[in-house]
């Protein structure tokens, strides 16, 4: 044999466990210790399958009449052609078979951005924390409220930021070795500015064009931007796996939407999370057109007209809100109140 032949055991997500460099044939693999390759998996047999030449010269991996086979691409033979890029499955172990011609992909670009790391990243999102923290509670604040309460304000906030960011470091300590604080402080900085920006652009935005929608459902946008900031943490404490990662926080995201518009439909029969505009601007915010007191009228009276269709329809749901609210009511009294006999 002129090459030498590799034998790579995978997790499930295809990543290299453990990689054996062989220069002879044929190779014997199992649990047994006179194996070149000695499986940890008791689905396999001391004696499980073997890696050889065939009467072509082609590189096979056969089965040595083992009880769970071997199995490629849910199929299970007696023997497989090798081939550099198949995954073959012995009992629950993964194996893949290379040799030392393999051609393998050009590398990948690093986008890490490894000068954004440590105390700058930190930095600028203690400086966004304070900037947002202040922010949200002067916008509200008519009163000129004393500076405990802005000082209370932003001990929360920054309380939050950091432990969340801390939380994010550990596992990417525990799993990856580098815990990048300052990156997952940032990134949970931004996305806190993020949505007190969008909670304030959106009220105004609805206000100034009639758009409600971005009020009355507002907490939609709310759960996909928490699933952007997800997806930044993930993939800072180590996740290979992007295209999968924005799958599932995608699932994620509109499962959640879903549960939230079946629990307001079960509550008020509205799948919007709020009936009606709550945040009132100054006249001059508004960019939209007025509407007449014609088209006002116009509207009650076609909101009147489905009133009265929905009584027509249902007539006895209308006398029984009508009875329980008669029921509901106190009796008034009476203007000649009983005396009491007076005893003679």
């Amino acid at each position: 044999m002129s090459h030498s032949i590799f034998v790579e055991q995978l997790t499930p997500d295809g990543e290299v466990l453990h990689r054996s460099k062989v220069t002879h044939l044929p190779i014997t693999i199992g649990r047994a210790y006179d194996n070149d390759i000695i499986l940890d998996d008791p689905h396999t047999a001391a004696h499980h399958a073997q890696i050889e030449l065939n009467q072509l010269d082609e590189l096979i991996i056969a089965d040595l009449g083992s009880y769970n086979g071997i199995t490629y691409a849910n199929t299970r033979e007696n023997f497989f052609v090798v081939g550099g890029d198949n995954i073959y499955r012995l009992g629950h172990t993964r194996l893949r078979i290379r040799t030392a011609d393999y051609k393998v992909t050009a590398e990948v670009t690093d986008l890490t951005n490894h000068r954004w790391e440590g105390m700058f990243p930190a930095l600028t999102g203690l400086l966004l924390l304070l900037v947002t923290g202040l922010l949200s509670t002067w916008l509200p604040d008519l009163n000129q409220g004393t500076l405990s309460k802005y000082l209370l304000e932003l001990v929360s906030v920054f309380g939050f930021a950091i432990g969340w960011s801390g939380i994010w470091a550990l596992f990417g300590k525990l799993f990856t070795g580098h815990a990048r604080f300052g990156r997952h402080l940032f990134i949970a900085s931004a996305g806190l500015a993020f949505l007190e920006l969008w909670e304030h652009l959106s009220g105004l935005t609805a206000y100034a064009f009639s758009w409600e929608s971005l009020q009355t459902f507002s907490v939609h946008p709310i759960i996909f931007i928490c699933a952007i900031v997800l997806y930044f943490h993930f993939l800072t404490a180590g996740n290979k796996r992007p295209h999968r990662l924005k799958i599932y926080l995608a699932a994620i995201a509109i499962l959640g939407s879903v549960i939230t518009m079946t629990k307001e439909y079960q509550a008020s029969n509205h799948l919007s999370d709020e009936l009606y505009m709550s945040r009132i601007y100054p006249p001059s915010v508004r960019l939209s057109r007025d509407h007449s007191l014609e088209e006002f009228i116009a509207d009650m009276q076609e909101l009147k007209e489905k009133v009265d269709g929905e009584r027509k329809d249902n007539p006895e749901k209308d006398s029984t809100e009508k009875d329980n609210k008669d029921a509901a009511e106190p009796e008034a009294p009476t203007d000649n109140p009983e005396q009491p006999e007076q005893q003679n």
